[in-house]
């Protein structure tokens, strides 16, 4: 798994720093000329690039690059378990970049007033929604190439919002006690408990996803 990291690291290295020097600059020109905070720059940040895990998936398919990759000491489990781990540490770099990047930009805005516990907060907050964007985007990407994975994921977002309006509409038709109920104890959550809440539904997403992620892996053919 090592020899594995450090191929996709060495990936990183050519391939990841003009994307990574990107997102920089367009975070800090989103913060400057829209209303966004600092927040959102660190959120901006590490979801998108976060994202490079999948590509290195292409990279490995590149010119039958599995074949030969599996005719080194790799097997199908420690690909798929070098891939979260990968993703797992381009996520906590690229959000400890943009958290560096938020508080140069909140110590060069002083008018602004920020809650730190909330805007922290908020910024580990996308630690988690990063990971699920990982969780989803992955396994599809292992089960198709790169062209059949596009429309996958435009299916994927497409239901999700069907899911949502379907979901949303279904609320009109519940007794309001119960509606009434809900918001109440969700409103009354703090920041630690929404955080719970949203670790919860990332471990969900993250255990659901590896296991399909293997088993795609073991059923895959070069």
């Amino acid at each position: 798994m090592k020899g594995m990291l450090i191929k996709d690291f060495r990936i990183l290295k050519h391939q990841g720093k003009i994307l990574f020097l990107m997102l920089l600059v367009a975070a800090v020109f989103m913060n400057l000329i829209t209303d966004v905070g600092p927040s959102f720059v660190v959120g901006y940040i590490t979801i998108i690039f976060s994202l490079f895990t999948v590509t290195t998936v292409s990279y490995d398919e590149f010119d039958n690059c599995y074949l030969f990759l599996m005719t080194l000491p790799v097997t199908r489990k420690k690909y798929v378990n070098e891939k979260y781990l990968f993703a797992l540490l381009l996520i906590l770099f690229a959000w400890c970049a943009g958290i560096v990047l938020g508080i140069i930009l909140l110590l060069v805005q002083p008018s602004a007033e920020v809650d730190a516990a909330d805007w922290f907060g908020t910024c580990v907050g996308y630690i988690f929604t990063a990971w699920i964007f990982v969780s989803v985007m992955l396994p599809i990407r292992l089960k198709f190439d790169a062209e059949k994975a596009q429309y996958a994921n435009l299916i994927m977002v497409a239901g999700a919002f069907i899911v949502a309006f379907l979901a949303s509409s279904a609320i009109e038709y519940l007794p309001l006690k119960i509606v009434e109920f809900g918001k109440n104890w969700f409103f009354g959550l703090s920041t630690a408990g929404i955080l719970g809440l949203f670790a919860g539904v990332t471990a969900a997403a993250a255990i659901i996803s590896y296991v399909c992620s293997q088993h795609i892996m073991a059923k895959k053919e070069f």
